[in-house]
């Protein structure tokens, strides 16, 4: 094939806004030049799990349909499922590789050259200074009702909070699929941080990334010194490890005695383990009697109403990493002792002064 003809099947596949950067690129032309769209995604599928460099602006399918769909809403393994299953079409083409990789920009050109079973995808552009891997994320902040479960579907039927929001957000027709940021036991009320990515509520909730949580917990039993370092050093509980978490006792307003055997604390932890909380406290023979989480990152549960759900500007991963870890590493404040090959060096002789 000529210079000229291979550059035309690339000016071809770039309007389509598909990106490809590999050696593949002349047979992918000849691929999509044929009509044969299986043999393009395939082919693409494969290079991409090679390893392709990232390009901005470029986005795989399954991640466009799941994240940046303005009048689509799914999570990323439903986009999956509908591209495997020829569902989605781009400039008329059945796509069925969940891998194909789409530019931003030509996915939106046009009005859209993303169908979904007919239905055309209205695409979110991208203004300038805009990361494109942030853009199109939603978040939600939930006032989450003690009883509820976090759950979307039940086989006992008790409440859940994710069927009462989807009834009422989604009533409109405008389906949005909701994807909860650390999930809260049965027992357990307030903030609930909702996104429609699951990528970024995954960020949010990996340990690695040092995202504070505040909980109030009311507590029944003695609380000692003893108890309250052993939730600052971490306990090992049937074979499983809890980290050290930040504790404080919240004080009675002045000249208010209480001879109630309650007390109220403010816990802050950095991970989710399954009921961390309840079971480190149960150890340590403190019954909780009451949760309530109150922040979670840089998102606050303020007075939002009880049930009640508020959409608000999306906060960056980074700025919410800055606050790092619950017990930063002090740094030694000895001075260092100098050192050479032959070992520490000998001390000086002292020389007394004579006085004239």
């Amino acid at each position: 094939m000529g210079v000229a003809s291979r550059s035309n099947h690339i000016r071809t596949l770039s309007t389509l806004g598909i990106s490809r950067t590999h050696k593949a690129d002349i047979n992918v032309a000849k691929s999509f030049k044929s009509g044969n769209w299986k043999e393009f995604s395939s082919t693409s599928a494969s290079a991409d799990e090679e390893g392709a460099p990232k390009v901005e602006g470029v986005v795989r399918l399954s991640q466009l349909l799941s994240q940046y769909a303005t009048n689509h809403s799914c999570s990323r393994r439903m986009a999956e499922r509908l591209i495997s299953s020829g569902y989605v079409t781009v400039a008329g083409q059945v796509v069925d590789s969940p891998a194909s990789r789409i530019s931003l920009v030509d996915a939106a050109a046009g009005g859209g050259i993303v169908k979904i079973q007919g239905k055309r995808l209205l695409i979110k552009k991208s203004n300038k200074g805009t990361n494109d891997a942030t853009m199109g994320i939603r978040v939600w902040l939930v006032h989450k009702l003690k009883g509820e479960l976090v759950s979307e579907h039940d086989p006992l039927g008790r409440p859940s909070l994710l069927d009462r929001l989807h009834r009422s957000m989604n009533g409109k027709g405008n389906a949005i699929h909701l994807k909860p940021v650390g999930r809260l036991d049965m027992s357990t009320e307030g903030l609930l941080v909702m996104s429609n990515s699951g990528v970024y509520a995954r960020d949010l909730e990996l340990p690695s990334n040092h995202i504070h949580r505040t909980y109030r917990v009311r507590i029944h039993g003695s609380i000692t010194p003893s108890k309250l370092q052993a939730i600052r050093h971490g306990l090992v509980i049937d074979g499983t490890r809890y980290r050290g978490m930040k504790v404080h006792l919240e004080v009675s307003p002045r000249g208010k005695r209480s001879s109630s055997t309650n007390t109220w604390l403010q816990i802050t932890c950095t991970e989710g383990k399954n009921r961390q909380i309840r079971k480190v406290l149960d150890h340590l023979g403190l019954k909780v009697t009451r949760l309530i989480r109150t922040s979670f990152g840089d998102y606050d549960l303020n007075t939002i109403p009880p049930g009640m759900a508020i959409e608000i500007p999306m906060k960056s991963l980074e700025s919410q990493r800055k606050r790092g870890p619950l017990f930063p590493k002090r740094k030694s404040s000895r001075p260092k002792t100098s050192t050479s090959s032959d070992g520490p060096t000998p001390p000086r002789n002292v020389e007394w002064i004579k006085s004239m």
